[in-house]
């Protein structure tokens, strides 16, 4: 696990990608919350993956004093392979914080009438879809009938077939267990694999390959099946004490974002070098991943209202209906647990 040091905030961005609400321009900085009381400023948070580009907004955040700024002392461990899942985390009380980043296992916890907040989503859309190659490419949902589909896990079959069901084309396609390397789809083994944006096609980039050419990659949300990634969520009885410390960790992180955005190799220096120093990390890859990553964090609600905004209307139609078709029941109506006052709290700053 890792603590937040105690660093004097530094300079702010050149620039904000906020539109409205905080009004953001030059060397704006989000104005800190009052600082609280030592004994009661701590966040224990689990990441949704290990410590790598997609959480530069944190890293630029810790860096710069940002937390520190606005009351807050992070405490962060790191997710991914052989971690127990953030939602148990969250549940049992290990973390106070959550990063989830499929939503599915909150909104089925939800379901289970487990009193967990959701208060902002990092990525916009799904960074997670179909990678294939010229010789046998997915442009369209119907380029994936027939198609010998590379999966790590089975959650992501159950992915497909509910892409396939979306768009009223048939459940035909042949599942090829699998990882998240490409290496197979090269070697002919499958038509297409399930990979992110942000990772898999970097490999595919430093081998020479190149996008829309030689390798074709389509997210979940461009082949039909919407969605968010990274969920922002805590049980609701510690939210409601501790309000003030969220709004106060949601400022110090966007503004993290704001840095990490206007100087990406200060924020993969962070990144490969102090925070997953331990995780052996590519420099070249997560710098390519953190610019493909950013463009993720938008969308026209984040312009509206400033990052990390649930559109409920988004998450109450065509993304219920999408984890409908994947057997999901009993859907919680997302006003009964989504919080968009704390982001407006931010904005308001």
């Amino acid at each position: 696990m890792t603590r937040s040091r105690n660093m004097k905030a530094q300079g702010t961005t050149r620039r904000s990608f906020l539109k409205t609400g905080l009004a953001l321009t030059g060397g704006a900085m989000l104005a800190p919350v009052p600082a609280l009381a030592a004994s009661n400023n701590r966040i224990t948070s689990t990441l949704s993956w290990i410590p790598n580009s997609q959480f530069s907004g944190l890293w630029m955040g810790l860096e710069k004093g940002y937390f520190e700024a606005n009351g807050v002392d992070v405490e962060w461990r790191p997710g991914g392979p052989n971690t127990p899942n953030p939602v148990e985390r969250v549940a049992s009380g290990e973390v106070q914080l959550g990063q989830q980043a499929n939503p599915r296992p909150v909104l089925e916890a939800v379901a289970r009438d487990n009193d967990f907040v959701v208060f902002g989503s990092t990525f916009q859309r799904q960074p997670g879809g179909l990678l294939s190659l010229a010789e046998n490419p997915i442009r369209t949902a119907e380029d994936m009938v027939g198609k010998r589909i590379m999966c790590p896990n089975p959650t992501d079959v159950r992915t497909v077939e509910v892409t396939l069901l979306i768009n009223d084309l048939p459940k035909d396609f042949v599942y090829v267990p699998g990882g998240f390397d490409p290496q197979p789809l090269l070697d002919g083994r499958a038509d297409a694999m399930v990979a992110f944006a942000t990772s898999q096609p970097v490999v595919l980039e430093r081998q020479g390959l190149v996008a829309e050419q030689d390798y074709f990659h389509r997210t979940w949300d461009e082949l039909g099946q919407l969605g968010y990634n990274n969920f922002l969520f805590a049980q609701r009885n510690w939210l409601d004490k501790n309000r003030a410390l969220v709004v106060g960790y949601l400022k110090a992180e966007i503004q993290g974002w704001m840095d990490a955005r206007a100087d990406l190799d200060a924020a993969v220096e962070l990144t490969v070098n102090k925070y997953g120093a331990d995780f052996g990390l590519d420099p070249v890859q997560e710098r390519r991943s953190l610019e493909l990553i950013l463009p993720f964090l938008e969308s026209k609600d984040t312009e509206e209202h400033g990052p990390y905004w649930i559109n409920t209307d988004r998450l109450g139609g065509p993304i219920y209906a999408a984890l409908e078709l994947a057997g999901l029941k009993n859907l919680k109506d997302p006003e009964e647990f989504v919080d968009m006052s704390l982001l407006q709290d931010v904005y308001a700053g």
